[in-house]
């Protein structure tokens, strides 16, 4: 039996998040939570000069917590999201003012709060070099001036964000997850699943064996 109620997804731009979410969710009979950014205009203007950072952030705020509201609203068994929402603060942090952020922290403390916050968190680790090529893979337009030094900084960003999160982590190389077998990967994370963690971190290693 699964222990945990909301398994969240999670690694950096490319990383691989809904894929991997969709597969498991198909598999383990989840309800599936994917993360909403393509009607977020200012993100697109953002990646264009970074003049609409602190825009396009509040746009995702009030964008999710709409989101959530309709989420949360329907009873759900088990749930598997691609993200979890309060890691914008990872971007708000990188690319606002200390005054910006500060708002854009409030704003999320205060709309997030009545919502169910993931109990164990997948982590994806995955090279900065397979991060920029993911990312020109799937060919979002905004995102093709996105470079290494970026990605680098995200890294370091989600690095601190981890260390204060109060849940289980468990992290796994991308390298390990073999999408080609989709059956036999969700069997091997639901038994990862069936166990109980305390509130670190995990490396996970030899998923796929």
């Amino acid at each position: 039996m699964i222990r945990y109620k909301h398994i969240a997804i999670e690694g950096n731009i490319g990383a691989g998040k809904t894929t991997l979410a969709k597969m498991l969710s198909r598999y383990l009979g989840s309800s599936l939570l994917l993360e909403e950014f393509e009607d977020n205009h200012f993100l697109k203007a953002f990646y264009n000069g970074k003049d609409f950072a602190v825009h396009a952030e509040i746009q995702f705020i009030l964008d999710r917590s709409k989101q959530l509201a309709d989420f949360f609203s329907k009873k759900h068994q088990l749930i598997i999201s691609d993200y979890v929402p309060e890691k914008s603060l990872i971007f708000s942090k990188m690319n606002l003012s200390e005054s910006e952020y500060k708002i854009i922290k409030d704003l999320t403390s205060v709309l997030y709060k009545n919502f169910q916050k993931p109990d164990l968190i997948l982590f994806i680790d995955r090279s900065t070099e397979d991060l920029i090529e993911n990312i020109i893979k799937r060919g979002r337009v905004y995102e093709q001036n996105i470079d290494g030094s970026y990605i680098e900084n995200l890294n370091n960003g989600y690095e601190d964000w981890l260390g204060e999160i109060n849940c289980p982590v468990l992290r796994i190389n991308a390298n390990e997850i073999d999408i080609s077998h989709p059956e036999k990967l969700a069997e091997s994370f639901k038994k990862l699943f069936q166990q109980e963690y305390s509130n670190d971190q995990r490396v996970i290693q030899g998923i796929t064996h």
